[in-house]
């Protein structure tokens, strides 16, 4: 590490106690490097420092981080991560209070940092202004005021930066209304001079004086920081955490929690508020290594890269406490005298971004940049719990904002959700439960937030505790209130989560050649699947939302189906191809030979004019059956025989054609004086008729006992009927032999 850091880190820091107005550690450390001679940046950033490699986080911030820049820290800003650091504010142009023009500005104009910081693109920049006496004779002068605003939006302009950060401390009661009102002015100003510009200024860490009026300042300052340091400061009479972020001993009480609840308290809004947070912390002699201990001199101020370089050895396991009331780290250990150095280390500052997400607040300040220099942890930490990376741990505790073990305060009010991810429901059990019977009390919401339906006995007050339940889904969300007057213990619950493994995506499906006009079915074998989502580049489906849809195509090809499934604990997706093949149904079509036969040789040739089918079933009604595409059938026996023909191609329905064999007697009738012979039958242009014996007459009616007129002819061997005229259908001949009267049914084709 440099000589720079060492020298911060052995400077002693006395900051604002417990009512003790002494100078905060801004002013300390700014007096300090003033006093070495080489006031600018410059100097300091042509220093050497070792260089971190880091890879850039793919995470995006969802919350404010603003570091400030003091010039003495020179080029530890090589180390910045910039995507994780939305704002840095150059440390300082040092106000004259008499007319408002600067002391010092301490390389702004030229300073690397900035200049790397307006180069990355995602960081904005601000000057830092600080003011630390002289308020009367300041906000006395309206010159003063205004040179100042005039030079600082000048300054600004000429760096392409992006605002200012105001920084008066020890302000007086009786200036509370001038500094608002200068807040508002320069506000206004910045606002329409620098489109976009930002203004912010600082709040201390208990506001003693009661000098931040929210009533002016609204809604004009951008960003209100409250320097969340100094609750123990190096001449407190007991050593302790410089950012109690609960309660830390038993009397004194104001810790970062606590700040943050009286500021929105007083009005600030909750995405304006903004928490300091010290990347330093002290190290006092003490009359004991118990915790807590009084001091026996005034501390010396360690940078967290002081404590993690451990050069001295003392700040190892062995002596490490983990102080469980206020989250913070100690280091107790003997090297010739009790000593203590107590600051946040890697698991108190995740304890403390913690908190700022579960108060809602705008996000964090760091004082200072540099501080950690040669060292990724707390950027890593700010990574996990300030971009939209963050996840809730499946397991952890409930508490007020009092924190796990003190009593909550007064005035709160927060609503805050637990959400873990892949979580399918919660399981919650509260240990402990103590809040003002009828004044003070905790909505439980069974949801992600509180339009969610309250769980039964919600909200709770008094000492009845919630029982154990289990949430029905993934989250829950809490809501605190407590009145004006009288804390109490509060509660404490801890949680686990039940876990739905993430979704794993598959499919199946049914026969893929098909009839035009039916469908593929599509079923799905996916496993811890909620939500489904069917897709595909052509045809249709049913219902893309179906578990077991169905994809109707719209002829034959290949098919890209995609199936994305989903759960609560994330998505899967698959894609198949599907070589479909879409067929035509079949058109059944028989055509006979002849319809009209008589017997004997009453054979008929059957064509299949078929289409779109591949196999046959004939059925020629007389009981015999074939499966050939265009058979032939020999009918044994007169009569009439309806017949079909089944057309099939799988897997479409099969289709049916109908015909009709009328099969005729060209066969023998026998009597007592001999034989008669009728043929054809069925007949086209004539009839022969024949018998032994003589005929007299030979008749031809039709259907309905019509004679028809015939022309007929006798000859050797009998008589020939000519039927050219006759109309193709069914007629009746009566032969007249002697005294008897013979009919025959005959068929014309």
């Amino acid at each position: 590490m440099t000589r720079l850091l060492f020298i911060l880190c052995v400077f002693s820091c006395p900051l604002i106690g417990a009512q003790i107005a002494t100078p905060s550690i801004h002013q300390e450390q700014l007096n300090y490097y003033n006093s070495l001679g080489n006031s600018f940046s410059n100097y300091y950033e042509s220093q050497h420092t070792e260089i971190v490699n880091h890879e850039k986080s793919n995470c995006t911030l969802d919350k404010v981080v603003y570091g400030w820049h003091p010039y003495w820290v020179g080029s530890a800003y090589l180390n910045y991560q910039w995507d994780l650091l939305s704002h840095l504010s150059f440390f300082s142009y040092e106000v004259n209070s008499s007319d408002g023009q600067p002391i010092n500005t301490h390389g702004w104009s030229t300073s690397a940092a900035v200049d790397a910081a307006l180069a990355s693109g995602n960081t904005k920049v601000t000057l830092c202004v600080t003011l630390f006496s002289g308020h009367s004779t300041f906000f006395a002068s309206s010159t003063a005021q205004q040179t100042l605003i005039a030079n600082l939006i000048n300054l600004v302009q000429s760096r392409g930066a992006h605002g200012v950060n105001i920084d008066f401390e020890g302000l007086p009661s009786s200036q509370a209304t001038n500094f608002a009102n200068f807040m508002v002015d320069l506000s206004n100003q910045m606002h329409i001079a620098i489109p976009n510009s930002e203004v912010s200024t600082v709040l201390y860490a208990v506001d003693w004086n009661n000098v931040f009026d929210f009533t002016i300042m609204e809604p004009y300052v951008d960003h209100y920081i409250i320097m969340g340091y100094a609750y123990y400061y190096s001449g407190s009479a007991t050593a302790g955490p410089t950012d109690p972020l609960y309660h830390f001993g038993t009397t004194y009480n104001y810790t970062l929690s606590r700040s943050i609840t009286y500021y929105l308290d007083k009005g600030c809004p909750k995405s304006k508020l903004v928490l300091g947070l010290p990347n330093y912390g002290y190290e006092w002699p003490t009359s004991s290594l118990t915790v807590p201990s009084a001091t026996t001199a005034s501390g010396t101020a360690r940078t967290y890269a002081y404590v993690r370089n451990n050069s001295s050895g003392n700040y190892s396991v062995a002596n490490h406490i983990w102080e469980t009331d206020s989250y913070s780290d100690v280091f107790a250990f003997n090297s010739g005298s009790n000593t203590q150095c107590i600051m946040s280390m890697d698991s108190s500052w995740s304890k403390r971004l913690e908190h700022v997400r579960r108060t809602g607040i705008a996000g964090i300040g760091i004082w200072a940049l540099g501080y950690d220099n040669g060292y990724t942890e707390l950027w890593n930490t700010m990574g996990d719990y300030l971009t939209d990376c963050y996840e809730d741990p499946c397991s952890g505790t409930i508490h007020d904002f009092g924190g796990p073990t003190r009593n909550y305060y007064d005035d709160e009010n927060y609503t805050w959700t637990i959400a873990p991810p892949n979580a399918s429901s919660l399981n919650i059990d509260f240990s402990i439960f103590d809040v003002e019977l009828n004044y003070d009390y905790l909505y439980i919401y069974d949801g992600p937030d509180e339009n969610a339906t309250q769980i039964p006995g919600s909200p709770y007050t008094g000492t009845t505790a919630p029982l154990p339940f289990t949430t029905s889904s993934g989250s829950v969300t809490f809501k605190f209130t407590s009145d004006g007057a009288t804390v109490t213990p509060g509660f404490l619950g801890s949680y686990t989560c039940n876990i739905v493994p993430p979704p794993v995506a598959g499919f199946s499906y049914g026969v893929l050649e098909i009839c035009n006009g039916d469908s593929v079915a599509l079923m799905s074998t996916s496993t811890d699947a909620d939500m489904y989502y069917w897709s595909t580049l052509a045809g249709s489906l049913s219902d893309p939302n179906d578990e077991n849809p169905y994809l109707f195509p719209g002829s034959s090809g290949t098919y890209s189906v995609t199936l994305t499934v989903d759960n609560v604990s994330g998505t899967d997706q698959i894609t198949q191809i599907l070589d479909i093949t879409v067929n035509e149904p079949p058109v059944a079509d028989a055509v006979p030979s002849s319809t009209q036969l008589t017997l004997p040789n009453a054979t008929v040739f059957f064509t299949n004019n078929s289409i779109n089918s591949n196999e046959y079933f004939w059925d020629f009604g007389d009981a015999a059956t074939s499966t050939d595409q265009n058979p032939w059938h020999e009918y044994l026996s007169n009569g009439s025989f309806d017949g079909y023909l089944v057309a099939m191609n799988s897997p479409c329905p099969n289709d049916t054609s109908i015909f009709t064999i009328n099969v005729g007697l060209e066969g023998v009738d026998y009597i007592s004086s001999g034989v008669i012979s009728v043929a054809p039958n069925p007949f086209t242009d004539f009839v022969s008729i024949s018998s032994v014996l003589k005929i007299e007459t030979v008749t031809i009616k039709d259907v309905k006992g019509r004679i028809v007129p015939t022309e007929w002819e006798s000859s050797l061997h009998g008589i020939k009927v000519n039927t050219n005229e006759l109309a193709a259908g069914s007629y009746f001949l009566e032969i007249q032999i002697g005294s008897e009267l013979f009919e025959y049914k005959l068929f014309k084709n």
